[in-house]
């Protein structure tokens, strides 16, 4: 069975035939998915070799009768029209600028039947790392050989240590690995920076970011690169969300714990979980 004839006999079932039945006009949802998925195809980016980026903000421009009865189901249609795009970025080995989001918007202009489908690019910016102030050594005159009685200089004042950044780790079974500034991806995909093999796992599924926060302070932040099963975040599913010391991410079967240290920790290489 094509993808397209999964997705509608999907909608079907969820609200026994009776959704299936109030498309039966001039615009229905198996033209909206297979259209967001053309969008993606032409305004694809190269990223790397074998990667592309993909807008992942939408706007479906409709009629008004057509707006009229498809707005009714909104959420629901959201929803799977995501989950479409979602597999559909997975076969196509694409990423996603950010979350999904689609929106249905009323136009006038547009008869009953006709769409548009109008995409963007909306993902959360990382901010620079503050360079640190130039702190210029004192002059210390050469020696010239003439002896100069002067009194002792005072002895230098005891500086408490610096303390950087606390070591941020990624604990998965036991075992922990660094992350390191900016951040990592989690994914079961060979170009991610922590491979995780799992199968409920996509192949760049979440991203962890750090971001300095105050002297010595850094926030931690988890970002869902548009997965197909999503990132839940202590239990709660999440698309963004700030993790502290102990805070659990659960992708696909595998839980991971959010661990702070004071100081780094090394660990074994490995090539994944």
């Amino acid at each position: 069975m094509r993808p397209l004839q999964r997705f509608e006999r999907r909608l079907e079932g969820i609200v026994s035939g009776v959704f299936a039945r109030a498309f039966k006009g001039d615009v229905e949802p198996i033209e909206l998915a297979a259209a967001l998925k053309r969008e993606i195809d032409n305004t694809a980016r190269i990223l790397s070799r074998d990667r592309r980026l993909v807008p992942n903000h939408f706007t479906i421009e409709l009629g008004p009768g057509d707006f009229e009865r498809l707005d009714a189901y909104g959420q629901t249609l959201n929803h799977e029209l995501a989950n479409e795009l979602r597999d559909h970025a997975d076969i196509q080995r694409y990423t996603f600028s950010g979350p999904i989001e689609i929106a249905l918007t009323r136009q006038d202009d547009l008869p009953t039947g006709k769409f548009r489908v109008v995409s963007a690019t909306v993902g959360t910016q990382r901010p620079r790392p503050q360079p640190q102030p130039y702190q210029q050594e004192p002059y210390v005159p050469p020696n010239d050989g003439q002896t100069v009685m002067q009194s002792a200089p005072p002895p230098p004042q005891q500086q408490p240590p610096r303390r950087g950044h606390p070591q941020v780790m990624l604990e998965v079974n036991g075992r922990r690995r660094p992350v390191n500034p900016p951040g990592v991806v989690l994914g079961r995909g060979t170009d991610a920076d922590i491979q995780i093999n799992d199968p409920g796992v996509s192949r760049r599924h979440a991203e962890i970011r750090l971001m300095p926060e105050g002297p010595g302070g850094v926030r931690v932040v988890l970002v869902d690169l548009g997965s197909t099963n999503g990132t839940l975040v202590n239990g709660r599913r999440s698309t963004e969300a700030e993790l502290v010391d102990g805070s659990t991410v659960r992708i696909g079967n595998t839980t991971m714990t959010l661990r702070l240290a004071d100081e780094p920790i090394a660990q074994p290489p490995s090539s994944g979980w």
